[in-house]
């Protein structure tokens, strides 16, 4: 099967969880004999527009990115903008919601040329966020006669951002409700479904993760881990909660750590531990290449997310046999049951957050056990062989049904 996947950045532009998702999906489905291309934006020079890696052809379209993007990483090098936590984003300027604009009309504009051409001949198109491109990639599969799967990995469900900066926004925001979407949970599901789309275009099929060889070993290490982004704020990732929540364990137990991975400035988040009493135990370690060496040194994962699908860190740390602490969102429970592969609390209360990480730090029997009981949930409900396959089934029913 030819399968064309659309995703608005990929590497080596800075990638998130649908991009990362993507990526392992591609190469999934590439390893099981299907021919698999990523059309994506080109956003940095150093890029070729054309390459294969690992099997799959990745074709970068526009022409403008890449001057924005070196004119922007200027203009913050000259005055770096650090945000305190919980403050908001600064509303576009005319000028950069005009250039934007322009960026978005001629990747458009090249994805058409793209597809008119027949540079790829799919058989499926499989777009991996449902803001505007999933309305650009129904477009592109009428014109062509090919079916159309958007993955839906939020709630509130279809929600629409950055209209300013997309051209024909009413048309994209329209055509996307008319594609065939995969819900990453059972929640996410419903939730369509109750928006209008019919249940018969809907298919709950998980994010996948890879299972590693070496398992982590919780019981013999107790430091808590977060891996994420810290550019999404207290808004998405509870930052707020999770360092108010370890500022009161540490009153009970001041021999704990907790290391924080990930990308974005976390200035504002290390002077909000220093308020929290946290300083001293608290490290920002930046990104970090290997994860799974991350999980084996650790004792559980914490995820107080207050927004969040299905967290790619949450499935990467159950893989390792990382127990978890998470909030109770729907991305969350999905993966980690209450007292098996970790402990769930409410969202936002940062006491009953501290009560569990407490009781995870304390008990090492009860990290290794829920650790084991994680890493088997991930292989058997999350692995990326079984999400490939699921994915061969949606895509060839839609093949089947769009050729009657």
């Amino acid at each position: 099967m030819k399968i064309l996947m659309l995703v608005a950045q990929l590497f080596p532009a800075a990638t998130g969880g649908a991009e990362r998702q993507c990526w392992r999906q591609a190469r999934a489905l590439a390893k099981r004999g299907h021919e698999v291309a990523i059309a994506t934006k080109w956003l940095d020079p150093r890029s070729a527009r054309s390459e294969i890696v690992e099997g799959v052809r990745i074709w970068r379209r526009g022409c403008f990115f890449s001057v924005r993007r070196a004119l922007s990483r200027r203009r913050n090098d000259a005055r770096p903008e650090v945000r305190e936590p919980g403050a908001a984003a600064p509303a576009p300027t005319p000028r950069s919601a005009w250039l934007g604009k322009a960026r978005n009309a001629l990747f458009i504009a090249e994805l058409a040329w793209f597809a008119k051409s027949r540079r790829f001949q799919a058989d499926v198109i499989h777009v991996h966020e449902s803001h505007w491109i999933a309305g650009v990639a129904q477009w592109l599969g009428a014109k062509t006669g090919i079916p159309v799967w958007c993955k839906e990995a939020f709630q509130p469900v279809l929600l629409y951002g950055g209209a300013e900066e997309i051209p024909w926004a009413a048309t994209w925001r329209q055509r996307r409700l008319a594609c065939n979407f995969l819900a990453i949970t059972e929640a996410i599901a419903d939730d369509l479904a109750a928006a209008g789309i019919p249940r018969a275009r809907i298919v709950p099929i998980p994010n996948g993760v890879e299972i590693p060889a070496e398992a982590a070993e919780s019981g013999k290490h107790a430091d808590a881990v977060y891996i994420g982004n810290f550019t999404q704020g207290a808004a998405h990732k509870g930052f707020d909660v999770l360092l108010e929540a370890w500022g009161l364990a540490l009153r009970q137990e001041p021999g704990m750590r907790l290391r924080l991975y990930g990308r974005g400035d976390p200035a504002p988040w290390r002077r909000l531990a220093e308020q929290c009493g946290a300083g001293n135990s608290t490290t920002f370690a930046g990104e970090v290449a290997d994860i799974a060496a991350v999980h084996r040194t650790a004792g559980f994962l914490v995820l107080p997310s207050r927004r969040e699908g299905l967290s790619n860190a949450l499935l990467e740390a159950l893989a390792s046999g990382l127990p978890a602490v998470v909030s109770d969102i729907p991305g969350n429970v999905a993966a980690v049951r209450d007292g098996v592969e970790g402990l769930v609390v409410p969202a936002g209360d940062a006491t009953a957050l501290a009560e569990a990480m407490l009781r995870m730090y304390r008990q090492p029997e009860m990290r290794a056990r829920m650790g084991a009981a994680a890493r088997a949930r991930a292989g058997a409900c999350f692995s990326m062989e079984s999400v490939a396959q699921r994915l061969e089934t949606a895509y060839a029913e839609a093949v089947s049904a769009e050729r009657g």
